[in-house]
């Protein structure tokens, strides 16, 4: 089932952001049922949402990849998207 996630990471500047983006972005395209991500500053921190194929595959990158370059504990809130409408 497709899902969405959505993320706010308190406290992480746009550099931290770029800096981890840049190292991770190739990687991330290449990983089975990732669909989409977006990333904006708000809030005195960054707001990310990412569409995957699976909750498992979003779970495998986010735990491997993504969790260790945090500066804070962050739990993405996970939601079934019910249409996904694409060009």
């Amino acid at each position: 089932m497709t899902i969405l996630t959505y993320s706010t990471v308190p406290g992480m500047t746009r550099e931290q952001y770029e800096g981890t983006a840049a190292a991770l972005t190739d990687k991330l395209k290449a990983t089975p049922g990732f669909i989409a991500h977006y990333a904006w500053e708000q809030d005195g921190g960054l707001r990310v949402v990412e569409v995957w194929e699976s909750a498992e595959q979003h779970d495998g990158w986010f735990n491997d990849s993504v969790k260790p370059n945090l500066p804070v504990e962050v739990t993405p809130e996970k939601h079934k998207l019910m249409n996904m409408v694409t060009p």
